[in-house]
């Protein structure tokens, strides 16, 4: 049998090659779970909407089969204030509704008319979107850079989401 002295000890080499094993195993594991540990952060004032969605997938608040609807162009989210003159409306350069997460996002870069008639007052206005001088609104649970999100009823992670989203950087 071949003896190893390490610091001092002597060991035997089959030892010694359990330990480096061991070491090398707990190494990987630890990569292994830092790599699929979380979801990269995202700064929500300079990520772009595809972004998002992937931080809000690898967090588990959005589905991956999730099949999302169009929020600009589908009736049902906006309060309309005029008697059904509008319906829908494009308040936002992009809203989604991911099974009862709704995202919305506004892009800085380029103003839109959406960013300088909704987003730019969002905070002033409390929170709440509003379309046309208040012909139609919505209101959102949260805001954070270019973004904002609200949910529908019966979505289950409102809270871990909107701490989540709140603690983004960027605000």
């Amino acid at each position: 049998m071949i003896h190893l002295l390490i610091k001092g000890r002597t060991y035997s080499m089959k030892y010694a090659a359990k330990r480096t094993l061991c070491a090398l195993l707990a190494l990987v594991l630890l990569c292994g779970l830092t790599a699929c540990g979380g979801a990269k952060a995202v700064d929500p004032e300079t990520c772009t909407y595809d972004e998002m969605v992937e931080y809000l997938t690898a967090k588990g608040y959005i589905s991956k089969d999730s099949s999302p609807v169009d929020m600009l162009t589908t009736e049902g989210y906006l309060t309309d204030n005029t008697d059904g003159e509008i319906p829908f409306a494009p308040f936002a350069d992009k809203a989604q509704d991911y099974d009862g997460l709704w995202l919305m996002w506004w892009d800085a870069a380029a103003p839109s008319e959406a960013y300088t008639n909704c987003f730019q007052n969002l905070a002033m206005n409390g929170g709440t979107v509003v379309y046309m001088g208040g012909a139609a609104v919505l209101e959102t649970a949260a805001h954070n850079g270019s973004f904002a999100i609200a949910f529908g009823d019966g979505y289950a992670q409102k809270d871990a989401v909107m701490a989540d989203f709140q603690g983004l950087s960027g605000k």
